[in-house]
């Protein structure tokens, strides 16, 4: 095999490989993300940052999430928010934003447009949202949140789960196959659909913009020659991550170049 070829074939072709080597590069001696917490930095380092997405991906196919299956995310821009967005890509299946103050015409539109089966609700404002729809929303399994507060005495119990326990499914399963999510992201193509990133929908109903990995690998590495940034580098996250302007840079080119994220 001609050498250049076979350094080709080493390089990452999904969001989740990128997330797999710089786990591999910077284990627990560099942090990928901070989260700020009653005044206190929380620091995720990459090693974390890979076992929250490794459990939760493999929670979610415990759940029954299949490959081509689309899976919503609402809420403020968190850890959780990527950790699923990552888990879902290295399932197979299809993640996509919802703006966390849309209101719930648009939030019914987004979720039977992309014929979602999963949505990860933040929080109890934006669970309700869902709820409120549920009888609009038959592909709907199951409402995943992050944030329990309020949530505990609800009827739902067999739609709602916690976002923990779903990551400790998700462990379970990896003890029992511990190659298997290594497996599903290695089988990961470059042409593979990666995310819907939707429009605000200021001319009519939102359009559903269809991102390969190979459309966001190849953007990230020209953005970075032009604007260089370094593992050493900090980034403060501050536009709604279901946005196409924020994704690149909170999460494209942070496991591109391996730099820090940080959640105020």
């Amino acid at each position: 095999m001609d050498p250049q070829e076979s350094t080709e074939n080493k390089k990452p072709k999904s969001l989740p490989a990128l997330l797999v080597k710089n786990a591999e590069r910077f284990g627990d001696r560099r942090v990928a993300m901070r989260e700020k917490e009653f005044g206190i930095w929380q620091s995720v380092t990459w090693r974390q940052y890979l076992e929250h997405v490794r459990n939760f991906s493999l929670g979610l196919m415990s759940l029954g999430l299949k490959p081509g299956e689309a899976v919503g995310i609402i809420g403020d821009n968190r850890p959780e928010w990527i950790y699923a967005e990552l888990a879902a890509q290295a399932a197979g299946a299809l993640p996509f934003g919802i703006f966390q103050d849309s209101i719930l015409s648009e939030v019914a539109y987004i979720i039977d447009h992309s014929e979602a089966t999963m949505i990860v609700a933040e929080d109890q404002e934006q669970v309700d949202k869902i709820l409120d729809l549920k009888d609009k929303l038959p592909r709907l399994k199951k409402i995943i949140y992050s944030d329990p507060k309020g949530l505990w005495d609800y009827e739902e119990k067999d739609l709602l789960v916690k976002f923990s326990d779903i990551e400790r499914l998700g462990q379970q399963l990896h003890q029992k196959e511990p190659e298997r999510f290594d497996k599903n992201v290695r089988a990961i193509n470059e042409d593979d659909l990666s995310i819907i990133c939707y429009t605000s929908g200021t001319t009519g109903n939102p359009k559903g913009t269809l991102l390969t990995h190979k459309n966001i690998l190849s953007m990230v590495a020209a953005l970075n020659e032009v604007d260089p940034q370094r593992p050493d580098d900090q980034f403060l996250s501050f536009i709604p991550l279901s946005w196409i302007v924020e994704q690149p840079i909170s999460v494209f080119s942070s496991l591109y170049a391996g730099y820090t994220l940080n959640f105020p």
